[in-house]
């Protein structure tokens, strides 16, 4: 296993590289059927998340230049981790990989926009 990197001293651009790199990896584990793997990397992509969070202004919108990717887990996990720094372009972007028809995300996608619809979802 590799070391992981002080989440501090990355950039955002960085970040961003590395959040693409691991949705990627995400999105293989879930083909392959490896859900320890999914939840390992679920873990590692939430971090990265909560570190652009963390800095000032929140610079979670740095995952937005992620729209529109060709890997839809990319797509997906970009537009939930922006909901609430811009709701209406996330959920545009939810919108659309639910409209995929691209399974599983399209999904989870769908799941995702009935909780934000029911209340039982409230971004953060």
């Amino acid at each position: 296993m590799r070391q992981r990197k002080n989440l501090k001293s990355l950039s955002n651009a960085e970040i961003v590289n590395l959040f693409e790199q691991l949705c990627i990896e995400q999105y293989d584990a879930m083909e392959g059927d490896e859900q320890a793997r999914v939840n390992r990397l679920v873990w590692r992509i939430h971090d990265l998340e909560m570190e652009l969070k963390s800095r000032p202004g929140d610079q979670r919108y740095e995952l937005m230049r992620l729209f529109g990717h060709p890997n839809m887990q990319v797509r997906l996990s970009a537009a939930q981790a922006n909901l609430a720094v811009d709701y209406a372009s996330a959920r545009r972007e939810i919108q659309a990989v639910k409209d995929s028809q691209w399974f599983p995300q399209a999904g989870h996608a769908g799941m995702t926009l009935y909780f934000l619809d029911t209340g039982e979802s409230k971004p953060t």
